[in-house]
């Protein structure tokens, strides 16, 4: 007589996911890391300006967290010749008026945008030589906006 061996196998769930705060519309002006959206957050798409007068050169990111279903702008502006302007811009989700949700004055440093709403079309800009960020004639990269969201 031959005996069978049924093996055990014992699931473990994986430990869950940090809980966020808010969620789509509900994040709208709140900050992604005090809220928890960093944990599954990527960037969805970026640009660097151009300076020539500096050797690490003025780079914005556009983020996007599934969890929190919300998006934000995160600026690294390691050396500057000029004062940098950061602007996140925002138009609803079937068309409308652009709306400014956020912007920054920067001349060095780090600064992260409040979240929006991922339904709406979102938009990121920045400029250093104090023209419109958001300008349909060529600027050399001295001015750049991400493609609408």
């Amino acid at each position: 007589m031959s005996s069978i061996f049924i093996g055990l196998s014992i699931v473990v769930p994986a430990a869950p996911a940090a809980a966020a705060n808010c969620a789509g519309a509900g994040c709208n002006g709140k900050m992604a890391a005090a809220q928890g959206c960093t944990a599954d957050a990527f960037v969805i798409v970026g640009f660097t300006l151009n300076d020539p007068d500096v050797s690490a050169q003025p780079h914005g990111d556009l983020w996007y967290s599934p969890t929190c279903r919300a998006m934000w702008a995160d600026f690294n502006v390691p050396q500057a010749s000029t004062l940098i302007f950061a602007q996140l811009w925002t138009q609803p989700e079937y068309g409308g008026m652009n709306q400014l949700a956020a912007s920054s004055n920067l001349s060095e440093g780090n600064w992260t945008s409040s979240m929006v709403d991922w339904q709406q079309s979102v938009k990121f800009c920045g400029s250093h030589k104090g023209t419109d960020p958001d300008m349909d004639l060529p600027s050399g990269g001295y001015n750049a906006c991400t493609a609408w969201r």
